[in-house]
């Protein structure tokens, strides 16, 4: 199979069929910084406050302690958080709007989008918002960016047929998982333009890339795979088998798990980042939607939809830890970059349920 720029130039990416031989595992990198500590050790892999300076991340509960619901839209599922910790931004899958809530005060103002918005992704700078859309009868695809100082659209971008979970790599640029057209659209930030495309197998819902931003990872719901990407030039350079219907996936602040969540099996796989072994299995809630490391690395926090609540996995041995009750029907959840809250969306529940992940 081949992949194709957005002007329809052959971009060269093979996908790996049955029967291909495997290649070397890549070198695993570490970002200027950060600690070589498996997952759940002693030491902690530094953040980054608001001006940029590297802080030690605060060490995370084993069991989040929720401290408030929020009130919010008809339906709320993908959920993002500003750089500043200040701000949270929520898709209203029942509307055509983008909440953006104030963490402080919880005033919310709205910013209406042209199709019923999906999920959500930030720049790293936290001026643009992407937001994926799409009606229930898959019209009305498209990307929406968002000036999030002006809180206004800039610009709606047409996309392939369902676009799920928009994650924005570490050159800025922003892929987007084409659920119903088995490829990755990536387009650049400043022209908002696609720039290329991406082959993988039926049909991508999630992406998550390495700290260094060498690799990304798509989950692949319908064929069960995960497939491995060489960011630098777009080539696949794997697909591996996981359990049934990967739905989402996180990357530890370390680099070196692959944390992915099996909707239809109720469990997580934990998976080496370098050479895709896997490490741990692990029996969680009913329906596991989403996935958050916190920022020590130590803890997954895992959305399950279909038992409304979050399975905690401590990631140095693979146990659930805890369990914490959520609102009616939880769907996404996003970490604050300073590690200190969880914020889970309930669709049913139309609320966001906050909790605390570390000590005060």
């Amino acid at each position: 199979m081949l992949a194709l720029l957005g002007g329809g130039t052959y971009a060269g990416v093979r996908l790996a069929l049955a029967g291909d031989e495997p290649e070397a595992a890549p070198q695993r990198t570490v970002t200027p910084g950060q600690t070589q500590a498996q997952p759940g050790g002693e030491a902690s892999v530094p953040a980054t406050d608001p001006a940029g300076t590297e802080v030690a991340a605060p060490p995370s509960l084993a069991k989040p302690v929720v401290v408030d619901r929020i009130s919010l839209g008809q339906e709320p599922e993908g959920v993002t958080v500003s750089p500043d910790n200040r701000t949270i931004y929520v898709a209203d899958q029942n509307s055509k709007d983008v909440h953006v809530v104030d963490v402080a005060s919880k005033q919310v103002s709205v910013v209406k989008v042209p199709n019923t918005p999906r999920f959500l992704a930030l720049s790293a700078d936290g001026s643009r918002l992407y937001v994926t859309l799409f009606e229930n009868n898959f019209t009305g695809n498209g990307l929406a960016v968002i000036d999030t100082a002006k809180r206004s659209l800039v610009k709606t971008i047409r996309t392939g047929p369902r676009p799920f979970e928009p994650a924005v790599a570490p050159d800025g640029r922003v892929w987007v998982p084409i659920h119903n057209g088995a490829r990755v659209e990536i387009y650049d930030p400043q022209s908002l333009t696609e720039a290329a495309r991406i082959s993988v197998p039926p049909n991508p819902h999630w992406i998550a890339f390495t700290p260094d931003g060498r690799t990304a990872f798509t989950a692949n719901h319908e064929s069960s795979q995960i497939s491995v990407v060489n960011v630098a030039d777009g080539l696949v350079r794997k697909n591996f088998k996981v359990g049934r219907s990967p739905h989402a996936l996180a990357v530890t602040p370390d680099g070196t798990r692959l944390v992915a969540t099996n909707y239809d099996l109720d469990t997580v796989e934990v998976y080496d980042t370098g050479d895709q072994r896997l490490i741990h299995k692990i029996n969680v809630g009913r329906e596991p939607q989403a996935v958050m490391i916190s920022a020590d690395g130590r803890h997954a926090y895992v959305v399950n939809e279909g038992s409304d609540n979050l399975s905690v996995i401590a990631l140095g041995d693979g146990k659930v830890v805890s369990t914490v009750a959520v609102g009616d029907s939880p769907r996404v959840n996003a970490i604050s970059p300073d590690g200190r809250r969880l914020y889970v969306t309930d669709g049913r529940g139309k609320t966001v349920t906050v909790l605390r992940t570390t000590e005060e």
